[in-house]
């Protein structure tokens, strides 16, 4: 019976002496308010969890930390804190987007017409008036050619530019309104009924960007919608967009992409001949500067 009670006495103290570390961490926890200067309180949260000792806890409201740790770990937090809540950076931040291209349109055409008593004869379709035309012979037998040689080029820069603090995103966007023609035939017991409206449709640019900084080194996350328009007969869009992630300096230009493509095409029949040819470069470029 003395060895037996012994034993739980011994299993007891044991038990104890495992206890007694824990106890004494629990009490040596402190609990402490911090607030903030500069930087949010979810921010922080989420950089001072890791280095608590195990054990404490860090939670946060109206821009302040509630800290509960040991006092070394306590010190340890207070010297971080200085060292990361500060002023944010004021940054320029610059998106340019360079459309650059050439087309080339060629057409040769030969039509020609000739009557006599009974006997018509015609050779080619050709109704446009565009180029050089010469003509020769009258309304009933007369020959007909055209030729057309077109170049244009494109030269189009667009510039985008956002204030921003450093790790706080950035938006901005600009637009237009093209009106787009369109009509509705409707037929009924009087006959068919053509409706004409006009309706417009959205054409914007602009970037979404999330600066981080570490010294003069910048890390973007960029998102891009940039849009132009080419003017003619139907209006049209171009767009283009980009999501990446960049890194790069400071005050230095970063492509985030772009497009090279160039196309050919060529059409003969009878006595017609047409070919298109171009090429067309797009490239987006971001730059980040500080604003002392």
């Amino acid at each position: 019976m003395t060895i037996f009670y012994g034993k739980r006495f011994h299993k007891l103290i044991i038990s104890l002496a495992l206890l007694l570390p824990q106890s004494a961490l629990a009490e040596n926890m402190r609990l402490e308010v911090i607030p903030l200067q500069h930087r949010m309180v979810d921010d922080v949260i989420q950089i001072i969890r890791p280095l608590v000792t195990p054990g404490g806890t860090v939670t946060g409201m109206n821009n302040q930390l509630i800290i509960k740790t040991t006092p070394s770990n306590l010190a340890e937090i207070k010297r971080i804190l200085k060292s990361i809540d500060h002023a944010p950076r004021r940054l320029m931040i610059t998106v340019k987007q360079n459309i650059g291209g050439n087309l080339n349109i060629r057409e040769n055409t030969l039509t020609g017409k000739y009557g006599s008593g009974d006997v018509q004869i015609s050779a080619g379709h050709d109704h446009s008036n565009e180029g050089l035309t010469v003509t020769a012979g009258d309304k009933d037998s007369h020959i007909r050619f055209r030729t057309l040689d077109n170049t244009s080029r494109t030269d189009d820069r667009n510039t985008f530019k956002v204030q921003a603090l450093e790790g706080r995103p950035a938006f901005i966007n600009q637009g237009q309104s093209i009106p787009v023609n369109s009509s509705t035939t409707i037929i009924t017991e009087n006959g068919v009924v053509v409706n004409q409206s006009t309706g417009y449709h959205e054409v914007r640019s602009g970037f979404y960007v999330l600066p981080r900084l570490n010294g003069d080194q910048v890390t973007l996350i960029v998102t891009t919608d940039l849009s132009s328009v080419q003017l003619g007969h139907h209006a049209t869009s171009n767009v283009q967009g980009i999501e990446t992630t960049v890194t790069g300096r400071l005050g230095e230009w970063m492509e985030l992409g772009g497009i090279d493509q160039s196309f050919r095409q060529s059409n003969r029949q009878n006595f017609a001949s047409s070919s298109r040819r171009g090429q067309e470069i797009r490239s987006v470029l971001i730059k980040v500067d500080e604003i002392n």
